[in-house]
């Protein structure tokens, strides 16, 4: 970057009045027509900056009288007025003087910038917003002398779309930021700071989803709470109500949910244990989570048999006996061959079937794939599980065999087989559906990710490089007496049995090139002592590392296969969550979930129903008599959600 003139004469005597406070010094100079108020110190700062930096008020005063258009000149290193410069000081003085002076609230730093560097350099992010830079510094004097005395806008977005409520929410220090937030909600009304806190950031996030996307538990808990409202209480347990905006999926396609699901981030799925999001699956789940995904299940191993089945009873024919002594040779039969009975047709039912159900299973998995793009859709995969890459390679292998199977062509078998391959192994999806088969399937999808694929590649290269060695060596041999290395094809075929322990290399006694005995005991002791035991110890602490959290992994699943089904499956097949606020005396566009729990010691006022209101609701008391029944019986252990 580069820097402003150095100061220089008078110059330099107006940065030494102003770091010293001599105000007659100051205004002498500021008087005279050659002295130029806007010169600029090493680091871009002006005269006013000084002042404040310092905190000398009575230069300042003389400043802002002489010269009040520096109030506007922004500091050329990091692109901050002299208010900005205030509210990092704290100086409430200074502040009050320069607002009255006529410092502009709605401003923004010249350094239009500023916060996507701060993001990409992981500096600390204080938004662009006078107000915001006083939330972050934690003042209440200053929040009230903004917000009450000279009415700072509360819906003010930066550059990246953040208001003051999203700059709390990215904020380190969860406390603090728990503390202005209820300072900001209890200086201004309920309507103003409600519709603050509904504004989107360029992302699309609400506070509430910002706070879920970050993983900031903290953050998203005191929000949900400060939301929920105290239907009825009996001793220590209370009723309480959640509003779902922002966090069921119903006609919102990047809600709470959404987030929770989609995201790598290890401190974002956390979140599914936390209050309403756990009772909210849990619901959903028993509503029509499980039933869907049984029908879903058996619906698919139905399909499987059948195309099972149809693949065992392909049309075939034994081989011409001019063209092989063996008889139980087979070859596929022509199209116009493979349909002539009653079995063939039932067969041709299957395969229309068989077929279907790819390009359902492709209909499916495209706009997905659209909307995602083909590298986040594939990066799904190591946290997800592979299952949709899966099935569609097994869509378009299906739509191989038809192909070839028109044609009348003997390569059929190869992606027929691979199809059948796949499509059962994908059943392992289903897993996900029982505790203990889903935490499994988890372990084994971590292991071949982790470990697996990445073993593998670095044998694949050893693998190459011996085999042609081996290959190279036995070309002198007498290859027709050595049936392991013929041709480089099974001399690499064979290194992979002897990198198993399946097999040994066989060769001949009396040979030319006795190299190959040493060639060979290092790939042993490399392949298959070293590599080979390196994997199963890699393999052991992915196990342990992963069974800390397999039951958070499998809850994340179990809640992406229920927001599956609900987009999915027909509307008059799901039902609505949660309680509509009609029912509860409420606002008639939300809904709610109600949350039986222990009473907490802090209940603000404003999550306190009015009183009367429980009467209103025809539900309230049926809900209350069937409520006490089971708190009597229930256990001290038992959980609500079933996840």
């Amino acid at each position: 970057m580069q820097r402003d003139q150095q100061p220089c004469g008078d110059q330099v005597v107006l940065f030494q009045a102003a770091a010293t406070n001599d105000f007659l010094a100051m205004k002498t100079l500021l008087q005279r027509e050659d002295v130029d108020p806007t010169v600029r110190g090493s680091l871009g700062e002006t005269i006013l900056h000084t002042a404040i930096l310092n905190g000398h008020k009575e230069v300042l005063k003389v400043i802002l009288e002489c010269a009040p258009s520096l109030m506007t000149e922004p500091m050329t290193y990091k692109g901050e007025t002299s208010l900005y410069t205030a509210l990092q000081k704290k100086d409430l003085e200074i502040i009050k003087l320069l607002l009255k002076t006529g410092a502009d609230l709605s401003s923004r730093p010249s350094c239009s910038s500023c916060a996507s560097e701060m993001e990409c350099t992981g500096m600390f992010y204080f938004g662009e917003y006078p107000l915001s830079f006083a939330a972050c510094a934690g003042s209440e004097e200053i929040m009230k002398l903004l917000l009450v005395d000279y009415g700072a806008p509360l819906n003010a977005q930066d550059s990246l779309g953040n208001t003051v409520f999203h700059i709390l929410v990215l904020q380190q220090n969860k406390e603090l930021a728990c503390h202005i937030y209820d300072l900001i909600l209890d200086l201004l009304p309920l309507r103003e700071s409600q519709c603050a806190e509904l504004l989107e950031n360029n992302d699309g996030f609400t506070p509430l989803k910002l706070a879920a996307n970050e993983g900031n538990i903290e953050m998203f808990s005191y929000l949900v709470k400060r939301q929920k409202k105290i239907y009825w209480t009996i001793g220590t347990i209370s009723y309480s109500i959640y509003d779902l905006a922002n966090i069921d999926t119903w006609r919102d396609q990047k809600s709470v949910l959404q987030i929770i699901t989609s995201s790598q981030k290890p401190q974002v799925r956390k979140l599914v244990d936390v209050t309403p999001v756990k009772e909210l699956l849990s619901q959903k789940w028993n509503s029509f989570g499980y039933k869907g995904f049984l029908v879903w299940m058996f619906s698919y191993v139905i399909y499987m048999v059948t195309f099972t089945t149809v693949s065992l009873y392909r049309p075939l024919k034994p081989l011409g006996a001019d063209k092989s002594d063996n008889i139980t040779v087979m070859m596929p039969k022509a199209i116009s061959e493979s349909y002539e009975c009653t079995e063939d047709y039932l067969r041709l039912a299957g395969e229309l079937i068989t077929l279907f159900g790819a390009i359902f299973i492709l209909l499916i998995e495209t706009p997905l794939l659209i909307k995602l793009g083909p590298v986040k859709y594939i990066g799904n995969a190591s946290t997800g599980g592979p299952f949709s890459l899966l099935m569609v390679g097994y869509s378009l292998l299906i739509f191989s065999v038809a192909v070839l199977r028109v044609l009348g062509h003997e390569g059929e078998a190869i992606p027929l087989s691979l199809a059948l391959i796949i499509g059962w192994c994908n059943s392992i999806y289903f897993a996900r559906g029982f505790k203990m088969l889903g935490q499994f399937s988890i372990m084994i999808q971590k292991i071949i990710f982790a470990d697996l694929l990445c073993w593998f590649c670095l044998v694949f290269i050893i693998i190459i490089g011996f085999s042609s060695a081996f290959y190279v060596m036995n070309q002198v041999m007498d290859l027709e007496n050595n049936i392991t290395v013929p041709d480089f094809a099974k001399t690499l075929y064979g290194s992979i049995e002897m990198m198993m322990g399946l097999t040994n290399l066989e060769v001949p006694t009396a040979t030319s090139c006795p190299m190959i005995y040493v060639v060979y005991s290092v790939f042993m002791l490399l392949v298959y002592l070293l590599l080979l035991n390196m994997l199963i110890a890699m393999m052991e602490n992915t196990y342990w590392r992963v069974a800390q959290e397999r039951e958070e992994l499998w809850k994340i699943q179990v809640a992406a296969t229920i927001l599956l089904l609900e987009s999915h499956l027909p509307r008059f097949l799901t039902v609505r969550t949660g309680i509509p606020g009609s029912c509860l005396g409420l606002d008639d566009k939300k809904w709610y979930l109600g949350v039986e729990e222990i009473l907490d010691d802090y209940m603000p006022e404003r999550n306190k129903l009015p009183e009367g209101l429980c009467t209103k609701s025809t539900l309230c008391w049926n809900k209350i008599r069937r409520n006490i029944s089971l708190i009597i019986s229930m256990n001290d252990n038992t959980e609500i959600t079933v996840l």
